[in-house]
Formats: C-alpha cells, sequence, structure tokens
C-alpha cells in the first residue's frame, strides 16, 4: 500500500495534479479541403459542439426549474381550453418529483395559478387545472416577467430554468411591439433563463413567438390543432436531460483580412468585426449543436489559419474554467480539378440545408412587406447559391432540398403566401430549433 501511495506522490511532483477530462467536445471543418489561390474564396466553417462518452453515461445532474405561461384569454374558448388542460395534466405528471414547478395564467389579468414548488408537493392536478377558465384580453408582457419572477424563487447553479410560454394570440394589453418582447427575452437570457414558445391554432404572432424563442435560446414550436397541444409540450419538457455544462461561449475569430463575416441559422449570434460570439447557458449529454460561420478569405500560395475558435465553459463539479481552443486552416490551389474535388459533403450538406432555410425566411419578411419581386430575387438567390455549393458534389440530399425551394417557389410565384403557409414555414425552417441527436448527426 505503502508503495502505491508513493508512486501516486511521484506521478503528481512529475506531472502535476491528474485533470479531469472534457465533458465537451469541439469538431471545426470547412466547406472544402483546397481553395483557389488565385481568387477571393467564400469559407465556410461549420462547427459541432458535442459531449464525450463519459458525459453520455452521467446520471441527471441538474434539478428542472419549469414556469408554465399560459393563455387563457376569450379566444381560448371551447376546444382550445380543454386541450390546454388535458395537455398541462400530462405534461405535469410526466415530470420528475423533485421537478419545481410553477404555473401562471393570463387573459387581461395575469394570475399564479401554481406557485414555484416541487412537483411532488402540487396536491390534486386535476382540480387545479380546472381553474383555468377562458377570459378576457392577452396581457402576455405581464405573464413572462410573473413566470420568470416564479422561477427566480428556486434559481441557482443547480438549477435549468426554463420558462415555457402557450398562447393562441397577439398580446393585447400592456407593450405589443417585438422589440419590447424581444429585449425581455435578452433579459431572461441573461439571467441563465431558456424561453419557448407554442403558438396554437392560426392567430398568433408568429415572428414574435419566433424571435423570443430565438434571443431565448429556446425552441418555437407549432400546434395547428388543440389535439397537438400535448405533443408540443411533451415534445418540450418530457426528455430527462443531463446537464454536462454550463455556461459555454463559442467564439470564432476570422484573420483581420477577412472580409463579410457572417453567422447562419437558429442560434443567436453577436457579431463584432472578425469576431463572432455564441452563447449556450446550458449544454446537455444528447446534444449535439452544430454551427456556421463564413468570411471572404482572398487567395494565397501557401496553407492558412484563416480563423481560430474557442468553446470556454465552467466545470459543474468546482464551477472552474475549461476550454478547447482550435485553429482553422486552409490550404490553396491552383488546380481547379483538385479544388472541386476537395469539397466536403457533410459541411456542405449543412451549409445548403442553412442557406436554403435562411433564405425562404428572408421571402418571408419580403412578403409581408408586399414586395413579391424582392422575396423572389432572395429565392432565386438562395437556389443558386445552393446549386454552387452542389457543382462540385452533386450530392443527392443537396439536390431534394434544391428541388423543396424550387416547388415553393413556383407555389409561391402562383399564389402567395398565406397565415396558415407562414407558420408551417416559421415553425419548421431551422432543423436547428431541435439540436440533432448523435443518432442523426451519424446519418450525414
Amino acid at each position: 500500500m505503502r508503495t502505491v501511495i508513493l508512486c501516486q506522490f511521484l506521478a503528481l511532483l512529475a506531472f502535476g495534479p491528474i485533470q479531469a477530462q472534457p465533458v465537451l467536445t469541439l469538431d471545426v471543418a470547412t466547406n472544402r479541403e483546397y481553395y483557389h489561390a488565385e481568387s477571393h474564396n467564400k469559407v465556410y466553417v461549420e462547427m459541432r459542439v458535442g459531449t464525450t462518452e463519459t458525459a453520455l453515461t452521467a446520471p441527471p445532474s441538474a434539478q428542472r426549474n419549469l414556469a408554465f405561461i399560459l393563455d387563457r384569454s376569450g379566444s381560448m374558448a371551447g376546444a382550445p381550453i380543454q386541450a390546454l388542460r388535458q395537455a398541462m395534466s400530462v405534461t405535469l405528471n410526466s415530470l420528475s418529483d423533485h421537478d419545481i414547478v410553477s404555473v401562471v395564467l393570463f387573459g387581461s389579468e395575469i394570475e399564479t395559478l401554481i406557485e414555484a414548488k416541487p412537483r411532488d408537493q402540487l396536491g390534486d392536478l386535476d382540480a387545479l387545472l380546472a381553474q383555468i377558465e377562458p377570459a378576457g384580453g392577452s396581457a402576455l408582457y405581464d405573464a413572462l416577467n410573473q413566470g420568470a419572477a416564479q422561477l427566480r424563487r428556486h434559481a441557482g447553479p443547480a438549477t435549468i430554468n426554463h420558462l415555457v410560454l402557450v398562447t393562441d394570440g397577439p398580446a393585447t394589453k400592456g407593450p405589443r411591439e417585438l422589440e419590447d418582447f424581444s429585449k425581455l427575452a435578452e433579459v431572461f437570457a441573461r439571467e441563465g433563463f431558456t424561453l419557448s414558445t407554442i403558438g396554437l391554432g392560426q392567430d398568433f404572432n408568429e415572428d414574435l413567438l419566433a424571435t423570443m424563442a430565438r434571443v431565448g435560446n429556446g425552441h418555437f414550436r407549432y400546434a395547428a390543432q388543440p389535439e397537438k397541444l400535448t405533443d408540443a409540450l411533451q415534445a418540450e419538457i418530457a426528455p430527462l436531460r443531463t446537464l454536462v455544462a454550463r455556461d459555454a461561449v463559442l467564439t470564432v475569430t476570422f484573420q483581420t483580412e477577412s472580409e463579410d463575416v457572417a453567422s447562419y441559422g437558429w442560434k443567436q449570434a453577436v457579431i463584432d468585426h472578425e469576431n463572432i460570439t455564441y452563447h449556450l447557458p446550458y449544454v446537455f449529454a444528447d446534444q449535439e449543436l452544430s454551427i456556421l460561420a463564413s468570411a471572404m478569405i482572398r487567395g494565397h500560395r501557401f496553407t492558412y489559419t484563416v480563423a481560430g475558435v474557442k468553446l470556454a465553459w465552467k466545470d459543474l463539479g468546482n464551477g472552474q474554467p475549461r476550454e478547447i481552443q482550435k485553429p482553422v486552416s486552409i490550404r490553396f490551389e491552383a488546380d481547379e480539378t483538385a479544388v472541386r474535388k476537395s469539397a466536403n459533403a457533410a459541411v456542405c450538406r449543412a451549409t445548403a440545408s442553412t442557406l436554403i432555410s435562411e433564405g425562404m425566411q428572408q421571402a418571408i419578411e419580403q412578403i409581408d412587406k408586399g414586395d413579391f419581386r424582392r422575396a423572389l430575387r432572395a429565392l432565386n438567390r438562395t437556389r443558386d447559391d445552393a446549386k454552387n455549393i452542389n457543382d462540385d458534389l452533386e450530392d443527392p440530399q443537396i439536390t431534394a432540398r434544391i428541388l423543396q425551394l424550387e416547388t415553393y417557389l413556383t407555389e409561391v410565384k402562383a399564389r402567395g403566401l398565406n397565415q396558415l403557409d407562414r407558420k408551417i414555414l416559421r415553425s419548421g425552417l431551422f432543423n436547428q430549433f431541435e439540436s440533432p441527436t448523435a443518432e442523426e448527426s451519424k446519418d450525414k
């Protein structure tokens, strides 16, 4: 025994304290290996944040602190309010006993139906939910603030703090502008609260809900009919997720001579000259997050480090900072054939898919303004960009997405875009609404 202890002591002297292995992984890849030596190149960089095998087998490590903000305005009368009661019954019964739960109702007035407490202390759920009756307008802004106040009662380093909003219409009382709600979601995000939104029916403001969810690092879901509400809520909260890191920050720093630095997709980014920063309040063991950025780089005649990527987070065990850093290096080639053959299929697929989603989003914004010419121009430009990416690959997955875009383009030319179309599109444009699982990622 003394010999073993002595050996361990000598090892510490020689190599220092044994460090715990990082629970996060960072993979970085560009859309091709070689770029044109004699011209400017658009370099796409895909970053994948994943978790180690150790993290995947770890037991759940954090308590969920959930606040449900539920619309009970007059427009919810009939089937919607019945579906809401049923969906909440299923949802609350599916939670763990130690999860913290609060429920805030809003019409013209705000009511806290359930103050924040552990799930096993809620009592007779059916009796509580039966009290949800439709009445009045929609004081949405105040309701969100009340839900956040309930979260604050139990928020701490060991909790996952999450707001879930369900509504079937626009705000009619208090602040109503998209900017007001975007700023509110940003305040919640700075506190470490995530916000997801569920729109029911055809009358809610999908731009408002999508913006809040994006800024709030959450999901935007669409329940077209009342009976779909249970599935939407279950998808939002049902999985028992293992928290492996919090307060993660992913930073991409392109070289100072880079131009047109850009970020794509659902994940909110802060762009400051050549720097792009993404804030990830929580990282779970079942996540594999894909993030896409790009920049224009002039040609060189040598290997070139186009950017540096850093992932930093706090260790859950001791709160100490951890980080992974990776350079992004590319090579230049005068041979056109070599450049074409060097395309990275996985990154090209992710790029084409994201660009198509971005283009459709831009088209919706232009159609809303009544400018169909600009909308069609955005869609045509997106189609051409996707085809250019696929020229070197002729990849069937990218080809299928381009065909989907062209079909949509034809429909928009023929009949325009109605409100139902918008809701379906806005809730399904980005795969980033739901981070892909490891199994899904392997299929790419």
